[in-house]
């Protein structure tokens, strides 16, 4: 048993190993489509049903015992089943997981635990960051061993249930980069204006400049042979608006 300052008596819980928030719900909706609540199913079922490997459903199923995700057959060893309140609240992500009702049905199985809406009422009243709240985590669940990917991931779980907006910062999918222009990350508005700026000014007036030009480019794999084109014209371009600017400042003079 684990005393906390606050007086709880709480019994040592496990967090997750090196699996995110949005993993944890992954597994959860394998084990739905697996088996959900009425059939006892072995990792190997769940893992084709997800996009978590075997090992690393495996090594969670103790985490999600413990919390009361899953319950483990006494008949054959190894094989799980989701809870009935796991099973609803996996349906029910798989369905909205941005609905308020989804969120109840997580702050349902979590609340069994007394300690964590009274840790999630400190939070709110102290206005804790997520620094403070990771230090404080392994601490008050009981698992010092936590890795830092569980340990976020778990703090995730509380923020999304309790609606904790400023801790909750699951993993999301990183938006598309846009192609690198060549020899580096600049746009090409970026290479415009450095072609103006470097280019040497001409002796004389020119009405309409012509030039030999060497380019050396360095492409990166992203660049398509069409961008490229682009590029090029549009360095073109710029050098061209470069002397038409110039000449007309100096008949202006």
């Amino acid at each position: 048993m684990i005393i906390l300052s606050a007086g709880i008596n709480v019994a040592t819980k496990v967090l997750p190993r090196r699996l995110s928030f949005l993993k944890i719900c992954d597994v959860l909706i394998a084990y739905l489509n697996a088996g959900a609540d009425k059939e006892y199913v072995g990792v190997s079922e769940v893992s084709e049903k997800s996009s978590v490997t075997l090992h690393n459903i495996s090594r969670n199923n103790n985490f999600l015992k413990s919390w009361g995700f899953i319950e483990e057959s006494e008949k054959e060893q190894g094989k799980y089943k989701l809870t009935r309140e796991a099973a609803e609240f996996a349906y029910a992500y798989r369905i909205d997981p941005e609905s308020d009702f989804t969120r109840q049905l997580l702050r349902n199985i979590l609340s069994k635990e007394v300690f964590i809406p009274r840790f999630v009422e400190r939070i709110k009243n102290e206005g804790m960051n997520r620094d403070a709240v990771l230090v404080e985590l392994p601490r008050i669940i009981g698992d010092l061993r936590a890795d830092k990917v569980g340990l976020n991931a778990f703090l995730d779980l509380i923020a999304y249930a309790f609606k904790i907006d400023w801790l909750y910062a699951p993993t999301k999918p990183s938006p598309p980069k846009k192609a690198e222009a060549p020899g580096g990350s600049k746009t090409v508005r970026q290479i415009v204006k450095k072609v103006k700026e470097k280019v040497p000014a001409p002796s004389g007036i020119f009405a309409e400049p012509r030039a030999n030009i060497s380019i050396n480019l360095t492409v990166s794999p992203e660049v398509t042979p069409n961008l490229l084109k682009e590029y090029v014209k549009a360095m073109l371009k710029a050098y061209d608006e470069y002397f038409r600017e110039k000449a007309e400042e100096e008949s202006r003079d």
